[in-house]
């Protein structure tokens, strides 16, 4: 193993947050990977699959929050996932550009950062471990978010699919209080000694950004139509 894995981490809240950055970077550069060798049918056919993407992403979720994935791995598996992430959601966020127009687009990815940062603020603010206790809560209506998502699929009615997203917005924006808190109460109980023990949390980090900007621009999209 590479000695930098090992190596205590200086500041780890803001170690997070870059990171993060730096995934979802890799998340932009696999949408560009995918603009360049991904077909342009599947472009006209993305709806098909915001349905099944956003399912994934959720049971994605929910297999972290069960601690099914390890609690502490490489950092490079967060990267190539979001890689990979970034290449399969292509056809759909070229869809909601074309959908949207690219001024529109632009302003629900960055309404997006200012919510994901706002949240992350609050929570920091807090005392460790602050929103910790809602954890059992936010994981219940997880499940309910996967189940409706599930029947969304089939449905595709207007007003569902706004619910179900509104869901999703309120849930993952929750999951920012509630992340956040447990990251700073890790670090603060000595459960952060190396980097890698940083990649759960950068990831569930990048889980609740993704979910949060898929939800909004079909929302937005919704509405617009």
């Amino acid at each position: 193993m590479n000695k930098s894995t090992y190596m205590t981490v200086e500041n780890p809240m803001e170690a997070v947050f870059k990171y993060l950055s730096i995934s979802i970077v890799f998340m932009f550069v696999g949408f560009l990977f995918g603009k360049l060798f991904v077909p342009a049918s599947l472009v006209y056919a993305a709806n098909i699959f915001v349905g099944v993407l956003i399912v994934g992403l959720l049971l994605f979720s929910l297999l972290s929050r069960k601690n099914v994935i390890p609690r502490s791995f490489s950092m490079n598996f967060v990267y190539l996932f979001t890689f990979v992430d970034g290449i399969l959601m292509y056809p759909i966020l070229t869809y909601y550009l074309y959908d949207l127009g690219t001024t529109l687009f632009m302003n629900v990815v960055l309404g997006t950062c200012v919510l994901f940062a706002l949240l992350a603020l609050i929570s920091h603010r807090k005392p460790a471990g602050h929103y910790i206790g809602l954890g059992s809560t936010l994981l219940v209506g997880l499940v309910v978010l996967i189940g409706m998502s599930i029947v969304n699929i089939f449905i595709q009615g207007t007003v569902f699919n706004i619910a179900v997203s509104g869901l999703g917005i309120i849930l993952f924006s929750a999951y920012i209080l509630y992340d956040v808190s447990l990251l700073k109460y890790d670090i603060q109980s000595g459960g952060v000694t190396c980097r890698n023990d940083l990649s759960i949390h950068v990831l569930n980090l990048y889980l609740d950004f993704v979910n949060i900007l898929l939800d909004l621009l079909r929302i937005v999209s919704e509405l617009k139509d």
